[in-house]
């Protein structure tokens, strides 16, 4: 799995590489969380294309499965990308998108310093 480790306000980010497997299965995400314990990071940032399509279909329940286990194993996800289509076509993930972004857990975020700079607020 391609990643690199960064820190930003005394927070450590596991970094998804784009040219990594599209997460599209439960199981990926406990391999994230796997990796993410490995190496000692509390925030897990994926690029929004890295995401399969039914990620962003909320009725296919992958989101809500894989956020899960972020929650559970007491880890924060970062989306880095553009999701505007996605949002576009949807009521529910456009909600799910505003919520997410005012708490500490999931942020969907245009940039990698969008998310640096969240951090660091």
């Amino acid at each position: 799995m391609h990643h690199r480790i960064i820190e930003a306000a005394g927070t450590r980010v596991l970094v998804r590489d784009t040219s990594a497997q599209v997460l599209q299965r439960e199981s990926d995400a406990l391999d994230l969380v796997a990796l993410a314990h490995e190496h000692e990071v509390d925030w897990i940032a994926v690029p929004a294309d890295a995401l399969h399509d039914d990620f962003y279909r909320l009725e296919s329940g992958l989101a809500g499965a894989m956020l899960q286990k972020f929650v559970n194993y007491g880890l924060r996800l970062g989306v880095i990308g553009d999701i505007d289509r996605w949002v576009a076509r949807s009521e529910a993930f456009r909600a799910l998108v505003r919520e997410s972004n005012r708490g500490r857990s999931v942020w969907f975020v245009a940039s990698e310093d969008d998310l640096l700079r969240k951090l660091d607020a």
